[in-house]
């Protein structure tokens, strides 16, 4: 896609000491979409229970090949998963109350990345004490053995390309 627009917005994250941008909806600008170039996914609780979330799309959400491919191996590994709208205002709350445990970023070049820390206009809020929490590092390391070869594909995602003979 191109991201041109959104080059000023990355420039004062970068002076507001952040490292991405989080993207409400173009219409009402109150639903979270995406971050930057990656989708975004929230985990409600924890454990065995916990359920995982992405925002749904709508057509100006990226179809990402990692979200889709993550959505299948949550649900693989037991999960709960849905598409939800999510507002900063209902994250926030779901931060504080511990509903939300975990949120992290995912794309092809990041793979997973988690979000540690939230600045919005009005307030800062940490996520997972800042750290990598036991559902993402599930998720990353699920997905990056599949795509690695060390872990068999259910889903035919990989295919083998055997170099011409010489």
């Amino acid at each position: 896609g191109n991201y041109a627009a959104s080059l000023l917005a990355q420039a004062q994250a970068i002076d507001n000491q952040c490292d991405q941008v989080v993207w409400l909806d173009a219409i009402e600008r109150y639903w979270i979409e995406e971050m930057g170039g990656m989708n975004l996914y929230f985990v409600h609780g924890s454990g065995d229970s916990a359920r995982i979330t992405t925002p749904p799309l709508t057509g100006s959400l990226l179809p990402g090949v990692t979200r889709e491919s993550l959505l299948q191996v949550a649900q693989d590994l037991g999960y709960a998963v849905g598409q939800e709208r999510i507002n900063v205002d209902q994250w926030r709350e779901g931060n504080v109350s511990g509903e939300i445990t975990e949120v992290f970023a995912c794309g092809t070049a990041a793979v997973i990345t988690p979000v540690g820390k939230v600045k919005s206009t009005d307030a800062t809020w940490e996520v997972g004490a800042g750290q990598s929490g036991p559902v993402t590092l599930q998720l990353r390391d699920e997905l990056l053995q599949i795509q690695h070869g060390s872990r068999p594909d259910p889903h035919g995602w990989m295919h083998q390309i055997v170099a011409p003979p010489a």
